[in-house]
């Protein structure tokens, strides 16, 4: 018999409610009031989100935010700051047991991303995972897309997807931006930079190792990436979405 997990397809939200809405969906699963969720939501203000571990106030300036209408908020999960603006965020919840989803960070990262790699080949876009030895690089203010982790999809060489992870409860939370669009001008306004520098080797960084699917030239609407999200979760789970 075919399991039946949860699909939610939200409209555009601010992040801070994204966020709650993230963990109330992390309790709903751990109390047994939820089945596993796939949720596909936007941001409405756009917004620089920075990894658990990093102080907001920190890595961007928020006069500038304020001034550009972004908000500025702090994940649940890790990782480094990411602007949610044009793009398409997933987040997959579900019990952390074995036999439903490998035991540790990499091999679940590695497991969850051929999902995403079945969703790209539905829609016609090569893509292919970054090696496990990949790492950071000491560029400040570390932007979760200036250089490919472990196990994320790469397109043309280029980092197009995100992901981060939270454990609670018996439960993993894992979320992702899939870039459309990548706003470099807006992260030369809002992040901060080491004294006397305005970004430029930063921004060239970032340019060069990551790219929106847009950029990139895949014709694809949101509409069809959500659907393709859907059907490559489902395969990978085998499961039917309610």
């Amino acid at each position: 018999m075919v399991n039946k997990w949860r699909l939610l397809l939200d409209q555009p939200l601010p992040g801070a409610v994204n966020m709650q809405r993230d963990l109330e969906i992390v309790e709903e699963v751990a109390a047994g009031k939820a089945p596993p969720t796939l949720r596909l939501y936007r941001w409405a203000p756009p917004a620089l989100s920075t990894g658990r571990f990093q102080d907001p106030g920190r890595v961007a300036d928020p006069e500038a935010c304020r001034r550009l209408g972004i908000d500025l908020l702090r994940r649940p999960t890790g990782g480094r700051a990411l602007l949610h603006h044009r793009e398409l965020t997933y987040s997959i919840v579900l019990p952390d047991r074995r036999e439903i989803i490998p035991a540790g960070v990499l091999p679940s990262y590695r497991f969850i991303s051929r999902a995403l790699l079945l969703a790209f080949e539905t829609l016609q876009i090569k893509a292919e995972l970054s090696p496990e030895s990949a790492g950071g690089t000491d560029l400040l203010p570390g932007s979760c897309f200036d250089t490919p982790s472990a196990y994320e999809l790469r397109v043309q060489g280029k980092k197009v997807v995100g992901s981060a992870q939270l454990r609670r409860k018996g439960v993993l939370l894992q979320h992702g931006s899939i870039l459309l669009s990548r706003p470099l001008e807006i992260y030369r306004r809002i992040l901060r930079f080491p004294e006397g520098s305005n970004g430029d080797a930063y921004l060239a960084s970032l340019r060069q190792r990551s790219a929106g699917l847009l950029d990139l030239g895949c014709k694809i609407s949101t509409d069809e990436l959500s659907g393709a999200l859907a059907a490559g979760f489902a395969d990978l789970f085998n499961i039917a979405w309610i």
